[in-house]
């Protein structure tokens, strides 16, 4: 059976950045895993941000929202069949903020996937440490997305654009914006 965990938390708590760092944990195990995003709004950053993790041992997958609960069950159900197929030996499965976890519980427990999957982790991320550097995340999505700085902020981990602003000009010498203008030169 494959494992499968569950990493849950509010938005900018640091899901993804948790699981970048997992991701790379269980590929330097020797594992195949999968990478299940639910996303419901128009441009998923998350699996942006993620997009360097696929290769050889990592797929990423997307449940797109804008549906009713019904159809996104649906959705949700028919991508873990698809995934269940792959050969992983383990998939992760970020929801989206507004995701209701016990539809993730259900599904599991629904033919045939439960003769496939066995629930390994439930995590949920209350507020991941920010550090006193930025990560490249934030400079990729000031480079190359339309975000807001104060949605690239919060993407990264930040409640205010203020401190991520402080942050990131010591870190790089820059402005957000600056930083963003001379991106769009190159």
């Amino acid at each position: 059976m494959v494992k499968i965990d569950l990493i849950t938390g509010f938005l900018g708590s640091g899901k993804t950045t948790f699981i970048k760092k997992y991701a790379k944990y269980l590929m330097a195990q020797g594992m195949n895993i999968g990478i299940l995003e639910n996303d419901f709004g128009a441009v998923n950053v998350d699996m942006m941000l993620l997009k360097d993790l696929e290769g050889d041992q990592c797929e990423l997958e997307m449940v797109a929202g804008g549906c009713d609960a019904d159809c996104h069950r649906r959705r949700f159900k028919t991508k873990l069949i698809a995934m269940g197929m792959c050969g992983y030996d383990r998939v992760i499965v970020e929801p989206s903020g507004i995701f209701d976890v016990d539809e993730f519980f259900d599904v599991l427990r629904e033919e045939p996937l439960d003769q496939w999957y066995e629930i390994g982790s439930v995590i949920t991320i209350m507020n991941a440490k920010l550090e006193d550097t930025l990560s490249e995340e934030a400079e990729y999505l000031l480079a190359y997305t339309e975000l807001t700085v104060g949605q690239v902020a919060q993407t990264v981990g930040y409640s205010t654009s203020s401190r991520f602003a402080e942050l990131f000009r010591k870190s790089t010498g820059l402005l957000p914006l600056e930083y963003r203008k001379n991106a769009q030169r190159k």
